[in-house]
């Protein structure tokens, strides 16, 4: 009997991992917030970044009593998010990526974040950052080039290895078994700590096939950074 039970225990389904407290109720304060506003203690982000987003949540940043973020973002502009990550750095509010945050929004607010977490079933995507020279970029003068300085300041600033966000990772085409570079991809929590992201509460990551499927939902063809 001792054995059979054993057995019956071994089989059983783990629970899922709870949730930390702080992301639970982050959550649950924007649940039904689709655009820029404070509800409870959080700040709640949906919308890609401009200027104009960027500016807005710099003002609600200002309520001392908040103590999250919520984004779900495609991501946006380079120097608007730039601006807002380092507003978020210096209210060390906690950032909980809600559905996605893509590009720019992962690229910037979540390195930049002193603590963050990625909510179940939601996704982290990089892409399109700004790469040097040997990376495929083409900076030359001008704007590029400038883009490219401000990036790697940003980057010295907070100690995050920022290839993570221009350095691709290769992926392999489930019909035909063809590799090529990922266009967008996300990275497994140990990658992100290796590219110096500290301060990761919980993050979604089941296993790379289930990340890739919830990709795939939102049209998405993804590679991982392991």
């Amino acid at each position: 009997m001792a054995c059979l039970a054993a057995l019956l225990l071994f089989l059983s389904p783990v629970p899922a991992r709870a949730q930390p407290a702080a992301v639970t109720a982050a959550l649950a304060a924007c649940v039904s917030v689709t655009d820029i506003r404070v509800a409870g203690s959080a700040l709640c982000f949906t919308g890609d970044i401009d200027a104009a987003t960027a500016a807005r949540a710099e003002s609600l940043l200002a309520d001392r009593s908040l103590t999250a973020m919520v984004v779900t973002s495609d991501g946006g502009e380079v120097t608007a998010s730039l601006r807002l990550a380092r507003a978020l750095r210096l209210r060390s509010l906690l950032l909980v990526v809600k559905s996605h945050c893509i590009s720019s929004c992962a690229n910037f607010l979540f390195p930049a974040a002193r603590t963050k977490a990625v909510a179940p079933e939601s996704l982290l995507i990089f892409h399109g950052g700004i790469a040097p020279g040997a990376f495929g970029g083409l900076f030359g003068d001008g704007e590029e080039r400038e883009l490219l300085s401000q990036t790697r300041a940003f980057f010295r600033e907070i100690g995050v290895d920022g290839s993570i966000t221009y350095q691709p990772p290769w992926r392999r085409d489930p019909r035909s078994g063809v590799r090529s570079l990922a266009q967008e991809w996300t990275a497994t929590p140990a990658a992100l700590r290796r590219h110096g992201m500290t301060g990761i509460l919980a993050m979604w990551f089941p296993s790379p096939e289930q990340v890739i499927r919830q990709a795939a939902t939102h049209g998405m063809s993804i590679g991982i950074v392991d």
